[in-house]
């Protein structure tokens, strides 16, 4: 059996000190329970992943607890709905140990245990650490079950889609939906409220079909509410596919010299790896892979209304030079080094021609970007970006407005660049999409502007 004594450490000679009165006695008996941590009189953590107000049907709930001195002893999570009680978690510890952490999918442990039921509900936990004091600590959360997805209804008829191509398609949405857009493998394209027909319940979503995709990828309408409940719908399309070419484009040692160390000074993020040439193929494959992430992000920022207005222009006399979605491989002393897909056109007139902006929009970069080197990019909303590439002068500042036709610049051989021209892209949420279709007025008033025109009375 513990006694006082037993607690109080012996002298020397083996004695207790006689000298200690009963108060000494019971103050030293008090250090040494708080050194050992039986005293402690702080309650365990309990912490949900995120607030909620409302769970879905496939409720995404983690909750976590926490003792840092003293350990978990018992974790109890009920679930309360309408007068009813369900245990989710009924757990006790015998060897608590300091700085227990423990986790429960409270989402998964609801589905297993509970029928839901719209409407609301509370969760109720307590918590008791391993302390002689057994410290405890409660929380309740109250919420809204919410069962129901959003309507959703797609107003577009079929689709006819080009790989590598850009669609508009429309849809009407309940006003519960917080997110919804256009699905077409792995890229998600957000829609936007449109009131062409007078209903504020109308959106449209403007989508790329990447030009590597098979051609049977399905194409979904998708909305989803603040409880993670999903609505989803197939749109009718058919797919031509895209005859991509092949080329070989040859790297010899004085293209690299010329291109290696410019872009190295402007890019950070790409590390020396030894040499000119392994150097090249990391610019070549990561330097492009971080500046198409980059447009991604930077068109997350697009507003969703259109800053253009009719079809696109080709820059002025420019002979074509690379086609969109070649795939190049590139050789160096008859040996391939490398293989990537040009998303763009490669333009030419004469060294250190104007380059004009393909439609209105905001300029919203205008300085050196990776393998583009000296680079515009133009916002022109819902997600359509346009990029120029390889100038040897820029004339335009990021936030500016810009309209059709406006110089941004002269071409040069910036970037990875062989000589002088302009490399033109366009991108839809970061995805790359072909120029041809948008510089044709025609495709661009069938398949876009007149969607979004008010019905024929």
């Amino acid at each position: 059996m513990t006694t006082i004594n037993s607690l109080v450490p012996k002298t020397s000679a083996g004695r207790y000190p006689m000298q200690l009165g009963g108060t000494a006695l019971l103050m030293c008996v008090a250090c040494f329970l708080a050194g050992c941590g039986v005293l402690e009189s702080e309650p365990p953590v309990v912490a949900f992943d995120r607030e909620f107000e409302v769970l879905g049907r496939d409720a995404s709930v983690e909750l976590t607890v926490v003792d840092e001195s003293g350990g978990v002893a018992e974790v109890h999570v009920v679930l309360i709905q309408e007068g009813q009680e369900v245990v989710l978690v009924d757990e006790s510890f015998e060897e608590p140990t300091d700085g227990d952490i423990r986790t429960y999918d409270i989402g998964r442990l609801i589905l297993d245990k509970y029928s839901v039921q719209d409407g609301p509900a509370s969760i109720g936990v307590t918590v008791v650490d391993g302390s002689y004091s057994g410290n405890q600590a409660e929380v309740t959360r109250n919420f809204q079950f919410d069962l129901y997805p959003p309507r959703l209804e797609v107003l577009s008829g079929l689709l006819y889609i080009n790989q590598g191509g850009s669609e508009a398609v429309v849809y009407r949405v309940s006003d519960d939906a917080v997110s919804s857009g256009v699905q077409v493998g792995p890229h998600f394209f957000p829609g936007f409220p449109t009131d062409f027909d007078g209903n504020r319940d109308t959106h449209f979503a403007l989508f790329a079909f990447q030009y590597d995709l098979p051609t049977d990828t399905s194409v979904t309408v998708i909305a989803r509410d603040g409880a993670g409940n999903e609505s989803v719908l197939s749109v009718r399309n058919q797919v031509s596919p895209l005859a991509m070419r092949n080329r070989e484009i040859g790297v010899d040692d004085a293209f690299l010299q010329k291109v290696v160390p410019e872009i190295m000074s402007q890019s950070p993020q790409i590390r020396d790896q030894g040499s000119l040439l392994d150097t090249y193929v990391e610019i070549n494959s990561r330097l492009r892979s971080i500046n198409h992430e980059s447009i991604a992000e930077m068109s997350k920022a697009s507003e969703g209304e259109f800053l253009w207005d009719g079809g696109f222009l080709q820059l002025s006399n420019s002979q074509v030079e690379s086609l969109f979605a070649d795939r190049r491989t590139y050789m160096y002393d008859g040996e391939p080094i490398d293989q990537q897909d040009h998303v763009g056109f490669d333009l030419s007139v004469v060294a250190g021609s104007p380059n004009e902006a393909t439609n209105a929009g905001r300029v919203i970069l205008a300085e050196y970007f990776g393998i583009y080197g000296n680079t515009v990019l133009i916002d022109h909303g819902a997600g359509l970006i346009s990029l120029y590439g390889h100038m040897s002068s820029i004339d335009v500042a990021t936030g500016q407005m810009v309209g059709k036709g406006d110089i941004l610049g002269r071409s040069g051989a910036t970037g990875l660049a062989g000589g002088d021209h302009l490399h033109f892209g366009l991108f839809l949420h970061g995805v790359p999409v072909n120029p041809i279709e948008w510089w044709d007025a025609r495709w661009v008033e069938e398949h876009v502007l007149a969607k979004l025109s008010p019905p024929v009375e």
